[in-house]
């Protein structure tokens, strides 16, 4: 949306801007989420020349397809407001980002300029029409013919707009979350490939030590400690080992490859063949298990 303001002089505010090809044009900018038209103009104002307006009226609705004055190509549906300040002259102050500088010209002015965008003159032209008869009314004290239809379009395009954000904010968070499960997924990968090395660890300390050397049992102590790294490395991603012996057999956590005859309740876990492993309730690898007939 842009504001074309007029000053008490009768003339007309028009600044540079890069993303007119730095041609003339009126003050504008985009709406925010949440706000509505008449707040995002103040707030453009305010940010690109450092005022506050005194009145605002909707002009009403303007398209620009592919303008090439325009520094984005595209379809562009935009509000025009005519705003007044009662401001001087030497108040303005520009922001140098959209705003390079500023001209107040008459209307004559505006439409002999050669660096002024197309739009500001149509704008221009618009309004001197509506201006052409002396003894009418200000355009600032006399009721648009259309007013209800504008006041339709303009809220028919605001909830279409705002829908259309709703939907690219759901995608956002949809696409976040999709990615943090391709992460914990291709995480759990390299994990599942890592833990038969930990378990071949595990085995091999099941062996008797007992007839070692004191040498043999100082390297054996070395191993000991890169094992309770891997288990470390685990447990840091959150991955625990499913408890077997002793446990009721569950099998969405066990896979029993065997039983045995067992003085024990039928149904527990006699003995452990392979660990497993689990992240929160999502079973890695399930235990296989010996359990008791």
């Amino acid at each position: 949306m842009g504001a074309l303001i007029k000053n008490k002089d009768e003339k007309y505010l028009l600044i540079r801007s890069s993303h007119w090809h730095d041609k003339l044009t009126i003050v504008g900018g985009h709406v925010e989420y949440g706000e509505t038209l008449v707040e995002a103009i103040h707030r453009e104002v305010k940010e690109e020349i450092g005022v506050e307006i005194d009145h605002l009226e909707l002009i009403g609705p303007y398209e620009l397809m592919d303008d090439p004055e325009y520094y984005q190509s595209g379809h562009v549906v935009s509000f025009r407001y005519l705003a007044r300040i009662d401001k001087k002259h030497d108040e303005i102050v520009l922001d140098h980002v959209e705003a390079e500088e500023y001209f107040w010209l008459s209307a004559d002015e505006i439409l002999s300029r050669d660096d002024v965008a197309h739009t500001a003159k149509s704008l221009i032209k618009d309004i001197t029409e509506k201006n052409s008869n002396r003894d009418k009314k200000s355009i600032f004290s006399r009721k648009c013919a259309d007013c209800e239809k504008v006041k339709t379009e303009l809220e028919t395009y605001r909830t279409g707009w705002q829908r259309a954000l709703a939907d690219y904010k759901n995608l956002q968070r949809e696409i976040s979350e999709r990615r943090a499960e391709w992460v914990q997924m291709s995480e759990v990968q390299i994990l599942d490939e890592f833990i038969p090395v930990y378990d071949n660890f595990k085995k091999a300390f099941s062996v008797n030590f007992t007839d070692w050397s004191p040498e043999q049992k100082n390297w054996l102590k070395g191993i000991e400690y890169i094992m309770k790294q891997f288990g470390d490395v685990l447990k840091s991603h959150q991955i625990e080992e499913i408890k077997t012996v002793g446990e009721k057999f569950d099998p969405t956590l066990h896979e029993a490859s065997g039983e045995e005859e067992s003085e024990t309740e039928s149904g527990m876990i006699l003995r452990e063949v392979s660990a497993g492993y689990r992240i929160g309730q999502k079973v890695i690898k399930a235990a296989r298990v010996v359990v008791a007939k």
